[in-house]
């Protein structure tokens, strides 16, 4: 399989609050951006909230002004290698505001930094990308602080770990994990407990759904294990070489008090490598069943291109 002509993002948006921690995230996007021809358009949204107040004009102006400075110089930065680059500075709602620019801009990805680790762990995703997961129609990649030694690898991508509990959500996210894997994709699943009858069926329903490619380009690994679904990721991605992680992203608003339930908010929180997380199809009426069908046509499609 040619993954340059399979690769499904040529507009990337990167939402960025120009830290220190931020600047891996930028220079993942454009290793992504550089290897595809990929466009990128970089948003940054300002709180209002320092409007509100006679004292905080001045500051929120300050504010306003030296993210568009540094955006100007990180453009230059990046058309002098050859990137097509945009970018937008915006006051209102970062959530809702993300999300339009994505719109208006025709975006097929969406770039987001998460916070790094702390003294209890690597901390939980923020409130902003916790709403951007539930609410976003775009596929979102997350990115941590110390994702720097995989940035040779962003965009052809070598070992992809596609996790799947059945849902329409993840299904969605199989088909995208075909497009990019580019030597081994990796197929898992986990239940709490199961019988060696139900262990059986998961397997035959992984085989049926990612089936081995054809032409051997591309080899697909099928796990149906037992556990805590993220728990069981986490520990297989720091084990093996992993380059990315693909998930469904979860269909309702996560608090921080979901991290011990959520397998998206664990995943994210845990591992070193990007997680790419692909919203479920919105199409109205579609079926479960037709969802499995149409997912299980396209895979054999890339398959055989």
């Amino acid at each position: 399989m040619d993954i340059s002509k399979q690769f499904p993002f040529e507009t990337i948006v990167v939402a960025s609050d120009f830290s220190q921690k931020s600047s891996s995230t930028l220079r993942y996007a454009q290793a992504i951006a550089l290897q595809h021809g990929a466009k990128l358009v970089l948003v940054h949204v300002i709180d209002p909230i320092g409007y509100a107040f006679p004292t905080g004009v001045p500051s929120a102006l300050s504010v306003d002004q030296t993210a568009r400075e540094e955006l100007n110089r990180v453009e230059e930065q990046l058309r002098a290698q050859g990137i097509s680059v945009h970018s937008v500075v915006q006051t209102g709602d970062i959530c809702e505001l993300i999300l339009q620019t994505v719109r208006d801009h025709g975006g097929d990805l969406l770039v987001l930094g998460t916070r790094g680790k702390t003294a209890v762990g690597r901390a939980a995703l923020g409130a902003i990308a916790r709403q951007l997961l539930a609410k976003t129609e775009f596929p979102i990649l997350t990115v941590t602080p110390d994702v720097e030694f995989l940035i040779p690898w962003a965009g052809k991508w070598r070992t992809v770990l596609l996790a799947t509990d059945f849902s329409t959500c993840s299904l969605a996210a199989l088909t995208a994990a075909h497009r990019i894997a580019h030597r081994l994709l990796t197929v898992l699943h986990s239940s709490v407990t199961e019988s060696d009858t139900e262990h059986r069926s998961h397997l035959e329903q992984l085989r049926f759904l990612a089936p081995m490619n054809e032409s051997h380009t591309v080899p697909v690994e099928h796990i149906a294990t037992t556990g805590e679904a993220g728990q069981v990721i986490v520990d297989f991605v720091l084990k093996h070489q992993i380059d990315l992680v693909v998930l469904g992203s979860p269909a309702t608003m996560l608090s921080e008090e979901d991290m011990h339930t959520s397998t998206v908010l664990q995943v994210i929180s845990g591992v070193h490598c990007p997680v790419l997380c692909i919203p479920a199809p919105r199409e109205k009426g579609k079926s479960a069943t037709s969802a499995i069908e149409s997912g299980r046509e396209e895979t054999a499609a890339l398959q055989k291109a």
